[in-house]
């Protein structure tokens, strides 16, 4: 019985690492270009999964802050499942339907079902600037409901939140936070002062502030400033605004169900509405789980996104690998004759070209991990985004890296071990 002279794999693994180092040493440009298409796809995994996974835990934070059983109304149906964003249904419903009035939260929180229904409506992208002291700034105008502080997790710094009576009787005052107040006033006490709100070159309205508004610790709040917030009453009096923007907040009672509150909630707005048994719902009961799933979808875009960047950058890695891989076969084929006529079995020589290539990858893998891990760390001290990078994303980037070197070195890895003993012997 004849005795194999192949190689353990200790000493084949051993082998390739040390082709793959005189690799890096005889063909510099091509081995850091490698490295560097293969890190640059590592690091575009590292820093976008650390990004979204952020993103995710602010958002999740939010959701859970807000309440599970806590859904929303908006005036336009839901097209399908899910929010109807970008679809003819939608954008038809959006514009036929009847705007939601702040009034009917009064009529919903006297359901037993209902702790709390406020109303809102987001003026920001409007363009509105407050004006005071000679000064201007752009702002976040949001009108609200006496109820909305209960809900949204801000607190009052100083001064009072409107009452339920001013909000009745359409008094014009308004809760500013820290950045309007410092903009405005600049270290003056900015309560009981005056303010006009309005956009450039169209009527302002009159407001007194009464307080200072601090928004709930997360990502989203954090990412808006300059909040001004008004009784809804006096928006709709003093700075008309598209009703079509007004959603409501439900938050139903603790000891009732979500599916008993979405139920009294959708048979009363179908009353307020007017819609007879046989009509389809002309507004949208939003829960918390479709809000979830809509976020997924976002962030699945941005998914995609990471693929396809990172997939560019293992592919540029891919072709430094094949380049150099068919150099090393070449520059070794009198070593590879010379091993073959010794014992060397084909399967040891495809392994040790294999490690040779998978190791230059995986170098790139691991400067990208480094690289990618310190960018997601600068993203999270500099900026609100609560960037972590997720194990899962280590464990993809490293694998990634490697199989990068084993698929792209195949091809120059099965063509030196298939060469024939002979011929490459008399090679010159």
């Amino acid at each position: 019985m004849s005795k194999s002279h192949g190689m353990g794999f200790v000493p084949t693994l051993r082998e390739g690492v040390r082709m793959a180092t005189d690799s890096l040493v005889t063909n510099k440009v091509r081995s850091g270009l490698t490295i560097l298409g293969v890190a640059i796809g590592v690091i575009v995994v590292m820093v976008m999964s650390a990004v979204v996974e952020g993103l995710n835990s602010s958002f999740k934070d939010i959701i859970a802050a807000a309440g599970p059983n806590t859904f929303y109304i908006m005036h336009a149906p839901i097209a399908g499942g899910g929010v109807s964003v970008g679809t003819e249904e939608g954008e038809t419903a959006f514009f036929k339907n009847e705007p939601l009035k702040p009034r009917w939260t009064a009529e919903l929180e006297r359901l037993p079902e209902i702790k709390y229904a406020t109303a809102m409506a987001d003026l920001s992208q409007d363009g509105y600037r407050a004006y005071a002291e000679g000064e201007d700034v752009r702002i976040s105008l949001i009108a609200v409901t006496a109820r909305y502080l209960e809900m949204s997790g801000g607190t009052i710094t100083d001064g009072r939140y409107f009452s339920e009576v001013e909000d009745e009787r359409r008094s014009p005052v308004a809760v500013i936070d820290a950045s309007v107040a410092e903009d405005l006033w600049s270290g003056s006490d900015p309560l009981l002062q005056r303010i006009r709100l309005g956009r450039p070159n169209r009527r302002q309205a009159v407001f007194r502030t009464i307080g200072i508004y601090e928004a709930p610790d997360n990502l989203f709040a954090g990412l808006a400033t300059h909040y001004v917030l008004i009784p809804f009453s006096a928006a709709d009096k003093y700075l008309p605004f598209w009703d079509r923007l007004v959603n409501f907040t439900i938050v139903p009672r603790d000891d009732v169900s979500l599916d008993e509150a979405l139920d009294a909630v959708q048979g009363r707005m179908r009353q307020i509405r007017g819609l007879s048994p046989g009509e389809a719902d002309d507004f949208a009961l939003i829960t918390q789980d479709e809000v979830l799933e809509f976020w997924g979808r976002i962030t699945g875009v941005f998914f995609f996104v990471m693929i396809a960047l990172s997939g560019v950058g293992l592919m540029v890695g891919g072709i430094g690998v094949i380049g150099i891989m068919m150099i090393s076969v070449t520059e070794r084929t009198k070593e590879i004759g010379l091993r073959k006529a010794l014992g060397a079995r084909r399967r040891d020589l495809l392994l040790q070209f294999l490690v040779e290539a998978s190791t230059l990858t995986a170098l790139g893998g691991a400067i990208g991990l480094a690289f990618g891990g310190g960018i997601a760390w600068v993203v999270q001290e500099l900026t609100p985004v609560p960037a972590s990078v997720p194990l899962w994303a280590v464990a993809i980037a490293l694998i990634a890296s490697v199989l990068t070197g084993v698929g792209f070195g195949l091809y120059p890895a099965a063509r030196g071990a298939a060469m024939d003993p002979v011929e490459a012997l008399r090679y010159e």
